[in-house]
């Protein structure tokens, strides 16, 4: 009898527990995954400048299922504002788990940046429009 209470209470212990749900958001299921940078692109004068980034040289960012961009190392990349736009819609990351800001950040400097351009042009492929114009390219990792 004492075995079948056990039981009983430990099988209602794990169906209290609550499952994590990682189901993205509908506002960003498209851009869920790791993203390697390719390219940047600013403006100087008439004329847009193309700096291509070999993949040696690459970073990977990843934007989890809850809108948290983190960068290759699991952290937070320094600077990032508390929204950001995909395709014209806001959205703000509301993170399901902790995350930490990536260490290097204590000694960066940042600007006011109120949020980040997220442009999605095919599925593998985002453009992301930060404060003063500057256009970083990425292509999806697979």
């Amino acid at each position: 009898m004492k075995t079948l209470s056990l039981f009983i209470l430990a099988l209602f212990v794990f169906v209290q527990c609550k499952k994590e749900n990682r189901d993205p958001a509908p506002e960003i299921t498209s851009i869920v995954g790791k993203w390697r940078i390719v390219e940047y692109r600013e403006t100087s004068g008439d004329s847009i400048v193309t700096r291509p980034v070999l993949k040696a040289n690459s970073y990977i960012y990843e934007f989890r299922y809850d809108g948290v961009l983190l960068n290759g190392n699991g952290y937070v990349p320094c600077c990032l504002p508390s929204e950001y736009s995909l395709n014209g819609t806001t959205f703000v990351p509301k993170p399901a788990t902790p995350v930490e800001l990536d260490p290097i950040c204590a000694t960066s400097l940042c600007g006011i940046c109120p949020d980040i351009k997220l442009t999605q042009t095919a599925p593998d492929s985002l453009i992301m429009e930060a404060c003063g114009g500057a256009l970083s390219v990425f292509v999806r990792e697979k």
